[in-house]
Order: structure tokens, then C-alpha cells, then sequence
């Protein structure tokens, strides 16, 4: 008796079963929010991996970096591309002008470059807002001595709100100046 009460609730399954679908509508919306929010979101920003211990400076230049050697100082050491190069506790001698293991660095960096280009080649700053004067002047001096003279110097970008009622939007002469980078015939 089982047996027959079984066979007729399989074909009463049968009868009422319908076929099992994938909705694709639904699957499709979801995909193209998802293409839609990874085109929004990689937009043209560009990241200088930084350590936790640089606070840089603010900005508000309009030009953009590019991407190019990075010596990052902080307040232990000067490093070159995560390579540490020298210790800033043994750079405080006033009469040492540049700092050897940066320019050594540099000079390998710049043989794997190949030919020097006539302004030299272009090479990135990052350090904390409380960066010494002193130590910022060895270290572009070192690079200017190792070929790399267009110094730029990394910041964090603001926006500037009063500017355009002072006339220096960032359109002017004065925004421009600070943003360019400077290489080693620049009298200013």
C-alpha cells in the first residue's frame, strides 16, 4: 500500500512541478551597478605610498605628480624607493654637504636609466610637514649633484577657498610657481 502511495504523490509532483529558471534580470542589474561603481571609483588619482610617520604639506596646486623616484624622510631615515639609504641622526654635521649613501643610490639609479636627459632626471620628495630646512637642503643638493635636478616636492592637495578673492585663482602665475618643479638653473 505504501508503494502505490508513493507512486501516486510523485506523479501528483509531477503534474504540479514547474521548471526551475535563473532570473538573469536581476543578476545583469547587479553587474552593472558593480561596472558602474569600478569605473566611478578608479578615477585619476594617484597615490604615493606614504609612511605612517610623514605628515606632508597641503597644496593647493593644480599640477599632478607623475611617477618617478621617491625619497621619503622621516624622522629616523632617508629612504629611496623603501630602500633606507641613510640615517638622519648622521646627517646633522654641518660641514658634510651631501649625503653619501643617497648619492650612491642615485647614481645607481640613474646608470639603470640610462642616457641623462639635459635638465636631469625627475625625482619626488616626500617629507614631513616638520622636514629641518637643513635636511631638506642636503638631500636636493645630494640629487642635484647626482643628475637628478627636476625636484618635486610631495603635498597633500586642498582646496584653496579664498584664493579667487585674492587673485590668485588657480589659474595664476603664483599657483603655477609653486608647482613647478625646480632644477638646478633656477635662480629662486
Amino acid at each position: 500500500m505504501s508503494k502505490l502511495r508513493h507512486q501516486q504523490r510523485r506523479g501528483a509532483q509531477k503534474k504540479h512541478a514547474r521548471a526551475t529558471s535563473l532570473n538573469l534580470v536581476s543578476l545583469m542589474d547587479i553587474f552593472t551597478i558593480l561596472v558602474f561603481f569600478l569605473m566611478v571609483n578608479s578615477s585619476e588619482v594617484e597615490v604615493l605610498q606614504t609612511n605612517a610617520n610623514i605628515k606632508l604639506p597641503d597644496s593647493t596646486s593644480e599640477q599632478r605628480p607623475e611617477n618617478r623616484l621617491v625619497i621619503a624622510i622621516d624622522e629616523n631615515d632617508v629612504v629611496l624607493q623603501g630602500r633606507p639609504v641613510a640615517a638622519v641622526a648622521e646627517l646633522v654635521d654641518p660641514e658634510m654637504r651631501i649625503i653619501p649613501g643617497l648619492k650612491q643610490e642615485l647614481e645607481y639609479q640613474a646608470a639603470r636609466k640610462g642616457a641623462t636627459p639635459a635638465a636631469g632626471f625627475e625625482i619626488t620628495i616626500m617629507g614631513d610637514r616638520e622636514l629641518p630646512y637643513w635636511l631638506l637642503k642636503k638631500i636636493m643638493y645630494t640629487c642635484q649633484h647626482s643628475d637628478f635636478a627636476q625636484i618635486s616636492l610631495a603635498v597633500n592637495k586642498v582646496e584653496a577657498p579664498g584664493l579667487d578673492a585674492l587673485g590668485g585663482g588657480p589659474g595664476s602665475a603664483d599657483t603655477a610657481a609653486l608647482a613647478a618643479p625646480r632644477t638646478a638653473g633656477d635662480a629662486t
